[in-house]
């Protein structure tokens, strides 16, 4: 699936150009190829007394499922930003990041999910309606089945937290 017909800088048809070993979307004009367009999701892994921050998503095809506070990254933001902003939208926390915990992608799939440790700084847990039903943390013991989680992403963050472990001094 291609994003783009006509070329964006000056509207001339696309036509397939042998590029990098692939067939691609090329401009004859001024030379604009169209790669694969990834879309990237940010994600927290937000952890209070040895529980993680789960969200139940009230929209579209994963509503009633449990994911990971997050979302996509705008194109005038970092992921870590987003990361961040996602959280508090739909939890109502601040919160700070801890670093990288894992990333995930598909094959054909045209997403890459970034998950990072976090904590929470400030704000009181407010649920934003319009992305979900409630918000609860859960132990490492109790978490949601796998057919209860929105996504694959959030399922492979899960496991990446659950194998988790702090270096020492």
């Amino acid at each position: 699936m291609t994003a783009f017909a006509f070329c964006p800088r000056d509207g001339t048809p696309l036509v397939l150009t042998p590029i990098d070993g692939r067939d691609r979307p090329a401009c004859t004009v001024c030379g604009f190829a169209d790669f694969m367009h990834v879309q990237i999701g940010a994600n927290c892994i937000v952890e209070r007394n040895g529980a993680v921050l789960l969200v139940r998503l009230n929209y579209g095809p994963r509503d009633g499922r449990w994911a990971l506070p997050g979302g996509l990254v705008e194109s005038d933001e970092t992921s870590e930003h987003a990361a961040i902003r996602e959280t508090r939208e739909e939890t109502g926390f601040t919160v700070a990041l801890d670093g990288l915990m894992s990333m995930w992608m598909r094959p054909g799939f045209p997403i890459l999910v970034v998950n990072y440790r976090a904590h929470i700084t400030g704000g009181d847990l407010q649920v934003a309606s319009g992305e979900a039903s409630e918000a609860a943390f859960f132990p490492k013991d109790r978490l949601p089945p796998l057919e209860e989680l929105a996504w694959p992403s959030t399922a492979h963050g899960l496991d990446a937290w659950r194998a988790y472990e702090p270096h020492g001094p």
